[in-house]
């Protein structure tokens, strides 16, 4: 028996209890169906989990409760600790307006557990890898718990008020060093909303290597000979612990366990997978599914695909928790062709999938326009991939998402959100440091000592940082000793002041100026000389006290001043009537430059770090790129005295 909740009201609701031959001879059994009918048709216009029931694997696929191949469509909100990026949107008229006007039928509560990844501080613990731990200031289930549980409640409830399913995610990529969290977590909801048919554990999100950290200075890199190890020393045994605890409580919903290198690795787990052996289940079902993550504007697509069939063919059954239309990185335009090349391959294998993500951080994978924040959802104000996704899954029971199309608005007034500029080196997002207050154990916000403070009004990283307020940037870890680069990407209402220090210690280490005055334009601001590699450090912006107006601070880059070329980052200053553009992107062999007819181009490609690989060169009809490395390359081009830079990715 499962309960349905529709608001105030709670249901009791098995296939016995209206199949009963009394059922309709006592009025109050009357007013009780009448009531239901009416409450569920208001405010659960699509009936998705009251029509489909339990969700449950029956061989390689997921099944309704009529045993039929069943697939649904829905959303992934942002990692719940960010709060000015994803947080923001842990409120039930999100899943109100998703389920109610793009037809969402499915929505992730992707509850962080730690400030997004590990960062080394003084505190070495060996039971974390390489002596990383959990930010101490951080938000997450880790350093504040009943913060974050409130916020998944809230996603839940909205989700059974509108009779969808709602994945309940640990969203880390390292479960198993918080399986006591883990299991607290998701005794906690199985215990309040086990008997609910809409809920859908998910234990472990993106899972990487032994190793557990990445390869330096490459987040999106892992070793796939890993895999195995990773599979069985890792994932399983902690997958057995968490099912085995939900399974004492909840002895049926669906529960979908994480794969090898960011949920990619799904043919590990089909080799060895969990079954009822492993686990105690006491008359329980097993009901266990694997995780599957995809970005379409990665490379790797056709190779994903395969081995996503090989492990169906293996016997279990995939749901795509996460997917993108854009890079894996979160930046780039949207596939319009890959993601359709892969919601035909779900659709047809009967693959439910929720998209990352719904956010407004100035990425192309949000689904809502840059800092428009949750009226921005409402109102419809959308990016292109924002669109496009709505599109698909507004359109995908009837599997008419075949003619859905990204839209790129062609003028420069007619934009989805401010063109964020790419600096050079490494890209580390910032974070609005934060510390609990001991006394309600609730978030405080870090002010800078000696600068003035302002009240601060909950605006986010984005927006309307205030005097004395600063973030923080996690680039420790990664950096050897050396003299760096370091540029800020950011837009400002007014011509501001920041400067950088050292965390914990507040050393000035580099100081200067803005010159946008719109926080619709961004810039690149960079110092330079900047000594770094002390890994007990984190980098700290500054805002100081005399500026009026807001900052938007976007994100971070730094590079070894040995290797930093300024030239690359030239402002985009081509006439619009020269026509230029590159493709094909992604190339293989030879990259061709378009222009109008009879101009004269020179070009000159850089690596993503900056670094010159080809010198000024003319231009003769094509760019041979096959003796470049498979990665992401800058091209810049010079024409006339103009010159302006693009980045492609060489497959």
């Amino acid at each position: 028996m499962k309960t349905i909740i529709t608001h105030s009201l709670v249901f009791k609701t098995s296939s016995s209890f209206f199949r009963s031959p009394n059922i309709l001879k006592h009025p109050k059994n009357v007013l009780f169906l009448l009531l239901f009918a009416c409450t569920s048709s208001i405010i659960s216009a699509q009936n998705v989990v009251s029509t489909n029931g339990l969700l449950e694997v029956s061989g390689n696929q997921i099944v309704n409760k009529n045993g039929e191949g069943y697939s649904v469509a829905g959303n992934s909100i942002f990692w719940s600790g960010f709060e000015t990026v994803g947080g923001k949107f842990y409120r039930s008229e999100v899943v109100d307006h998703l389920a109610q006007n793009w037809g969402s039928q499915v929505v992730r509560a992707a509850i962080a557990v730690e400030e997004a990844d590990l960062v080394n501080i003084n505190n070495f613990n060996t039971n974390f890898p390489q002596g990383l731990v959990p930010n101490p200031n951080g938000s997450g289930l880790f350093n504040n718990y009943e913060f974050e549980l409130a916020k998944a409640k809230v996603i839940i409830d909205a989700a059974i008020a509108n009779d969808i399913y709602v994945i309940v995610d640990f969203h880390t990529h390292f479960a198993h060093h918080f399986e006591d969290i883990a299991i607290r977590f998701f005794q906690e909801i199985a215990q309040e909303y086990g008997n609910n048919e809409h809920i859908i554990y998910e234990i472990f999100n993106e899972p990487i290597n032994t190793n557990d950290f990445r390869v330096q200075g490459d987040p999106n890199t892992f070793d796939p000979t890993n895999f195995t190890q990773t599979w069985n020393t890792i994932i399983k045994p902690y997958a057995i612990n968490v099912i085995n605890a939900i399974r004492a409580i909840d002895p049926d919903n669906l529960i979908i366990v994480g794969t090898p290198g960011f949920s990619q690795g799904v043919g590990t787990a089909a080799a060895n997978p969990i079954t009822e052996s492993d686990l105690n289940l006491n008359g329980a079902d097993l009901n266990v599914a694997y995780t599957l993550h995809f970005y379409a504007a990665q490379n790797e697509h056709n190779a994903l695909i395969q081995s996503a069939t090989n492990a169906m063919n293996q016997g279990i059954a995939l749901f795509v928790t996460e997917w993108g239309t854009v890079e894996a990185s979160g930046d780039g335009d949207a596939d319009q062709d890959q993601t359709l090349v892969w919601m035909n391959f779900m659709k047809e294998n009967n693959i439910s999938h929720a998209n990352w993500s719904i956010s407004d951080k100035f990425e192309g994978a949000s689904v809502i326009s840059g800092n428009a924040g949750v009226n921005g959802l409402l109102n419809d104000d959308l990016t292109s991939s924002g669109d496009f996704v709505r599109c698909i899954i507004e359109n995908w029971q009837d599997n008419s998402f075949g003619s859905c199309e990204v839209v790129i608005p062609d003028g420069p007034g007619d934009v989805d959100s401010p063109l964020v500029p790419n600096g050079l080196g490494t890209k580390y997002e910032v974070e609005r440091p934060t510390e609990l207050d001991a006394n309600t154990n609730s978030r405080i916000d870090f002010t800078s000592p000696g600068l003035a403070v302002d009240d601060f009004d909950g605006e986010g990283i984005l927006t309307g940082f205030k005097p004395g307020e600063s973030v923080v940037v996690n680039a420790n870890g990664f950096l050897p000793n050396d003299t760096y680069a370091i540029q800020i990407v950011l837009s400002s209402s007014a011509a501001n002041n920041f400067v950088l220090l050292l965390d914990d210690s507040f050393n000035f280490i580099g100081g200067e100026n803005t010159t946008s005055t719109s926080l619709n334009e961004y810039e690149i601001v960079t110092i330079r000389n900047v000594q770094l590699g002390d890994n007990s450090q984190n980098i700290r912006i500054a805002i100081g006290d005399n500026f009026s107006g807001s900052i938007n601070i976007e994100s971070f880059y730094v590079i070894s001043d040995s290797e930093y070329d300024e030239n690359v980052l030239s402002v985009p200053t081509f006439d619009t009537d020269l026509g230029v553009s590159i493709s094909p992107v992604p190339v293989t062999n030879n990259l061709f430059i378009n222009t109008a007819t009879g101009v004269d181009v020179k070009y000159s490609i850089f690596d993503i770090t900056g670094k010159k690989l080809i010198s000024e060169s003319e231009y003769n009809g094509s760019v041979n790129t096959a003796n470049l490395k498979n990665g992401i390359y800058l091209i810049q081009l010079f024409i006339d005295d103009q010159n302006q830079t693009y980045r492609f990715i060489k497959n």
